[in-house]
């Protein structure tokens, strides 16, 4: 009889570490599925106040797989604005969209700061009035200017473009390439 009740006990100190397991487990299942910015947003003692402002669309994408992907290309998100010749960021992109990882199309990089500016604008309004769907972006980052065309997701899609660019604009062949870089995807 005492041989039982030391096997029942056994059992039920077994089940009772089992459960106690599962609920911690339960426990760390729901506090995770707070976003980063909500546990920032909470306040906590003894630190300091971080309010984050943003949109709704932005908080439900929040830790989804596309935007951590982009994450770790910051290279190149600062080069997503497009520049005018007077300064003012513009872009022909569609105003509903998500960054992700994809292809460009690198048309021109020049450092020359006499020639390079107007060249690179040049070039712009050249492919944009040739390809009038294709967002075509300037960038400046010191010394460099920079002229990238199109949003392509595979790397198929965006040799398919530049070889039409290529046979449009064979005086721009040799510097066109493809490049990795941080594209839009439009939104429905």
């Amino acid at each position: 009889m005492a041989r039982h009740l030391y096997i029942l006990q056994h059992i039920m100190r077994k089940s009772f570490y089992i459960f106690l397991c599962l609920f911690s487990f339960c426990l760390y299942a729901n506090a995770q599925s707070r976003s980063i910015v909500d546990d920032l947003n909470t306040p906590k003692a003894g630190q300091g106040k971080i309010v984050i402002y943003q949109d709704e669309g932005l908080k439900n994408l929040v830790g989804a797989n596309m935007i951590s992907s982009i994450a770790s290309n910051t290279n190149t998100v600062s080069n997503q604005l497009a520049t005018s010749t007077d300064g003012e960021a513009t872009t022909d992109a569609p105003k509903n969209f998500i960054r992700a990882k994809g292809y460009r199309i690198q048309v021109y990089s020049g450092s020359d700061q006499k020639v390079a500016r107007n060249e690179a604008n040049s070039r712009k309004g050249a492919i944009q009035s040739s390809f009038p769907n294709m967002e075509v972006t300037v960038s400046y980052n010191s010394p460099v200017w920079r002229v990238r065309a199109g949003n392509f997701k595979t790397q198929e899609q965006a040799s398919q473009a530049l070889s039409e660019m290529k046979a449009k604009f064979p005086g721009f062949g040799r510097e066109m390439r493809i490049v990795d870089d941080v594209i839009k995807i439009p939104v429905d």
